[in-house]
């Protein structure tokens, strides 16, 4: 949609907190009203974008762990989510504001429309991460999941962008990603009944 190309030019040179619904309306050509008629906030239309950028990450993480050949351990689950974020810094960023975006108010409709995609994204998510590690996941764990890998962007993104302690977006999210990979599986070998 072309709302959604504009708003991802915007953001090759503008942070999402900063990028106004005027500018994405400007850039798409159309009337605010007719931006927010469709999408219902600014809010929710970056979240659309976030849905749509999630769409390209789901299936490329998934083709990489198919194309495994042996059993996958944590820190190799880790290292490709996270390199595969690291590909994608549109999606890392809007990942990183979308705790942000969810705290202002958003029509009835938009807010479900947001939260359908959240429960898809989770549960694919969750499905090809499972798969991955060879364990099942309780639903609390799969929420605790996407919460953790937000969790986990969130601060990658904010610590690899100030220089007094420089880090390393990949290698932080890395990092990160296989202590919370390792909490997960362990509570699900421990609480199978759980799941």
């Amino acid at each position: 949609m072309a709302v959604l190309e504009a708003t991802r030019r915007l953001l090759a040179d503008a942070e999402v907190a900063t990028l106004s619904l005027g500018a994405i309306s400007r850039e798409a050509g159309l009337a605010s009203s007719n931006v927010l008629r469709y999408f219902g906030s600014r809010e929710g239309l970056l979240l659309d974008l976030m849905d749509a950028e999630y769409a390209l990450w789901l299936p490329d993480l998934d083709a990489r762990f198919g194309a495994e050949v042996a059993v996958v351990d944590i820190d190799r689950v880790a290292a490709t989510v996270a390199a595969t974020l690291a590909q994608r810094p549109l999606l890392s960023r809007l990942i990183a504001a979308s705790s942000e975006l969810l705290r202002y108010p958003m029509p009835g409709e938009t807010l479900e429309r947001c939260r359908d995609q959240g429960r898809r994204n989770q549960s694919e998510l969750a499905r090809i991460l499972s798969g991955a590690l060879e364990v099942a996941l309780s639903v609390r764990d799969q929420s605790y999941l996407v919460a953790g890998l937000h969790a986990v962007v969130s601060a990658a993104s904010g610590w690899s962008a100030q220089s007094a302690f420089p880090v390393d977006f990949e290698t932080a999210a890395r990092g990160l990603l296989a202590i919370q990979l390792q909490g997960l599986v362990i509570r699900a070998e421990s609480c199978p009944a759980a799941t």
